[in-house]
């Protein structure tokens, strides 16, 4: 688990930044008595969050919707049955593997 400092340092962005994308419900870190903890996966996704952002062609706005087709990074765990390493109807690149699992499961 990592504090919000050190993931700012890593992500070379500001603590500011990371409580906005909080607020955004882009990622939820875990509280430790009353602070925020980031996993390896949050640490992850909000990599993957800094990187579509610099690129021109996402927005903040746009990242919610987007990001709501990779589920398993909310909360560190595939969907029953999964993760599988062949292609079914409404499985998706699973996140948390390498190339070739898919996850299952209703996008939220």
């Amino acid at each position: 688990m990592y504090p919000i400092g050190m993931v700012a340092q890593v992500l070379e962005i500001s603590p500011r930044r990371l409580r906005h994308w909080e607020q955004k419900g882009l990622v939820v870190p875990r509280r430790k008595e009353g602070r925020r903890c980031y996993s390896e996966l949050d640490l992850q996704r909000l990599m993957f969050i800094k990187r579509l952002l610099n690129s021109e062609h996402f927005k903040l706005s746009n990242l919610p919707d987007y990001l709501a087709w990779y589920p398993c990074w909310q909360s560190g765990e595939c969907f029953p049955g999964s993760p599988i390493q062949e292609v079914r109807e409404g499985a998706r690149p699973c996140w948390q593997r390498k190339d070739g699992w898919y996850c299952l499961g209703k996008i939220t």
